[in-house]
Order: C-alpha cells, then sequence, then structure tokens
C-alpha cells in the first residue's frame, strides 16, 4: 500500500515534470513551462496524489494500528505503542440532559505531557441509554483515541486506547482529489470550447 501510494504520488510529479520538460534549456524556460500547463493537467496530477495520500493513509491506518483494552485504576500509568497514558481521577459530571463518568488521562511519550483528554461515560436518563463519548488527539502522523468503559467489581475502569497512524491523511487525499477536479473545470477549454452551430444546408426553410 505504501508502495502504491509512493508511485501514485511520484508519478504524478513525474508526469507533470515530463509536460513542462523539466531539465531541458533554462531553468526559467521550464519554470515557465510549468506555470503554463493547462489547467487539467494540474487537476489530473493533484487527483493522482490525493488518491496516493488517501491509500497511503489507508496501509497505516490497516498495518501499523495500535489497540490497548485494560483495566486501569486511579493514579495508574500504562504503556500504549510509544505512548504512555495516565489515569489521573475519574469526576461526576452533568450536562444538559446527562450524567457521566468523565475520566481525566493524561498522555505523555518520553516523559513529556502531550495531551490531556477527557473521555466520558454517559447516562440519558429520559431514554434510559448509556454511551460513550471518546476523547481523541489528532495529529497529522497519528490519531490518538481513548474511550472509558464500566467500573469493575475488583476495582479500577475498563480503558480503551486506539492509536491510528496516519489515519487524517485519508481524509486530506480527498480534499486534494476534490481540488484537483475542481481545477480541471475551471479549465479555459471546458468553459469556452462551445461546439460552433452546424451551417443549415442550401435551400432550407425555416420551420415557422
Amino acid at each position: 500500500g505504501v508502495a502504491l501510494a509512493a508511485w501514485l504520488v511520484l508519478g504524478a510529479l513525474v508526469e507533470l515534470a515530463a509536460r513542462a520538460r523539466l531539465g531541458r534549456g533554462a531553468v526559467g524556460e521550464s519554470f515557465r513551462r510549468l506555470r503554463n500547463l493547462p489547467r487539467a493537467d494540474w487537476g489530473k496530477a493533484l487527483a493522482h496524489a490525493g488518491l496516493g495520500l488517501t491509500i497511503l493513509g489507508i496501509a497505516c491506518v490497516t498495518a501499523w494500528s495500535i489497540e490497548d483494552i485494560r483495566v486501569a485504576k486511579v493514579g495508574e500509568s500504562f504503556p500504549v505503542g510509544r505512548y504512555t497514558l495516565r489515569l489521573d481521577g475519574i469526576e461526576a459530571t452533568r450536562g444538559p440532559n446527562y450524567t457521566a463518568e468523565t475520566a481525566t488521562i493524561t498522555a505523555l511519550r518520553d516523559g513529556r505531557e502531550i495531551a490531556v483528554l477527557r473521555p466520558e461515560k454517559r447516562f440519558y436518563a429520559v431514554q434510559a441509554m448509556a454511551t460513550t463519548e471518546a476523547a481523541i488527539d489528532r495529529g497529522l502522523s497519528r490519531d490518538l483515541y481513548v474511550a472509558l468503559g464500566d467500573p469493575q467489581a475488583t476495582g479500577g475502569w475498563a480503558v480503551r486506547t486506539y492509536v491510528k497512524p496516519f489515519a487524517n491523511w485519508i481524509w486530506i487525499g480527498a480534499l486534494v482529489m476534490a481540488l484537483g477536479g475542481v481545477i480541471s473545470l475551471t479549465d479555459r477549454r471546458y468553459r469556452v470550447g462551445a461546439p460552433a452551430r452546424r451551417a443549415a444546408p442550401p435551400g432550407a426553410v425555416p420551420a415557422e
């Protein structure tokens, strides 16, 4: 998947360079040809590069995701991949139409605090329904999800942790593909190239 993503992104760049004949002649002339390429060429390159970024995100999430489910007590630290999470406390909170148990979990990497996450276990009295609200720390290279489970009879709380590498690249790639499509549609050939009307045959009588 990573190799396919690299092939798509690099292939799009190489095609642009070939169309502009980069490296042939003066540098300024090469960049002038690159700047004057039709917008459809730029759009096609962006769309292919965006597809590569999406494939990269899917491949990384599929291959290198980390999932950890355990029982943690207040004050306890536990490792998840390259991170260390510490359950600092559980407090009862109240929302507009629910009550909740809210955890405070500190995420550290190499001993340095990188995020404070507050997942919730909510209960809606009217619907008699319990829900789990995960806390998310988003980043360009990974997403860190933490969800609070039920209290355990032996003490502590169930804590679920997920590390999703390059998850946001899936959406970045989709946006790049959409941008490529928009740029292609702004190409002058599509805006102005209306077909000419055929000339009427000699002797034709206009309709009444």
